[in-house]
């Protein structure tokens, strides 16, 4: 990605704040005049021009620019005089990306790569059949270690998630849009992803769906498409599912879990509703997830900081 504009501050702040996230998949370059920008682009094509708009007309025809956005520093527009869409300039750099983002990966033809990376992405699910056990309070301190060291995504899949409250975004996207585009089949996965993603310090995570009728029209296999995709052309080494029973075919993502962390209570009611579940996984022939998960009673611990501390050293470890 290439950014064009004559304020030399707003170019360098921009492409400074662009190039910081660690599992982007873009390199943003800074120019602040067109006849630097064409050098440039004489021996590196650019995927995606965000120019300013009074530079517009200084703009050749060139394949090299790939998909041209224009920055405007009218925040209202009539119907605008131009082939290529407008951004606002003087908004914030996430929501620029986000807005940039979701204009090419519409008009993408390609993948924009495989992913290369030392070993395969591991998927950790945090699942508990027991109500009020701290589940996504874990799910998140967790995801926020693991994040200083790797390029970790969270997704919270449960029926109510309270994150528009408690994490309120200034777009109303969520992990609904991204789910749309999948079944679609459109090949630009990655960069719809891009404009997505928000993050909570280091930790990435997509805005969860809002309400338990989204996920009626989520199926299984649309799940399972969203992890190998994410696997394939993104750029994230660890993902945590904060799963519950709303999604279709949750015990099927538990099985894609290298590990499951299920919260408990030590009451007769939290026990019988553990056993149950420890039932159904049995019946289901998935003894492997009940192998792999690891139970904790996370009201007896003082605070999480030193469980996920160790739990984290443990993902973090080559």
């Amino acid at each position: 990605m290439a950014v064009c504009s004559g304020e030399r501050e707003y170019v360098r702040r921009f492409a400074e704040f662009a190039n910081r996230r660690q599992a982007s998949m873009l390199a943003v370059h800074g120019f602040t005049d067109s006849g630097e920008l064409s050098a440039y682009t004489k021996e590196h094509p650019v995927d995606i021009l965000l120019l300013s708009e009074e530079l517009a007309c200084d703009l050749p025809k060139k394949k090299e620019y790939g998909t041209v956005i224009l920055l405007s520093g009218e925040e209202y527009q009539a119907v605008p005089q131009t082939e290529y869409p407008i951004i606002y300039k003087y908004q914030s750099c996430p929501q620029i990306l986000r807005q940039a983002m979701d204009f090419y990966a519409e008009q993408a033809a390609a993948v924009p790569g495989v992913v290369l990376r030392r070993e395969k992405m591991k998927c950790i699910g945090v699942y508990s059949p027991v109500g009020r056990t701290g589940q996504t309070g874990f799910a998140l301190a967790l995801g926020k270690e693991i994040a200083k060291k790797k390029r970790t995504l969270y997704l919270n899949l449960e029926e109510y998630s309270g994150f528009s409250e408690l994490y309120p975004t200034e777009e109303g996207w969520t992990l609904s849009e991204l789910l749309y585009f999948l079944k679609q089949g459109k090949p630009a996965f990655g960069w719809k992803l891009e404009g997505l993603i928000r993050s909570l310090g280091e930790l990435d995570y997509i805005p969860p769906l809002h309400s338990p009728v989204e996920y009626e029209q989520v199926k299984r296999e649309d799940w399972k498409e969203l992890l190998e995709l994410l696997g394939r052309e993104s750029r994230y080494e660890v993902v945590i599912l904060d799963l519950s029973g709303v999604v279709d075919g949750w015990y099927e993502l538990l099985e894609e879990c290298s590990c499951v962390y299920t919260p408990v209570e030590k009451d007769e009611t939290a026990k019988a509703k553990l056993r149950q579940y420890e039932e159904t996984m049995k019946l289901l022939e998935l003894e492997e997830v009940l192998e792999r998960t690891q139970k904790l009673e996370l009201s007896t611990y003082d605070g999480l900081e030193l469980l996920v501390k160790d739990e984290g050293k443990r993902w973090c470890e080559p």
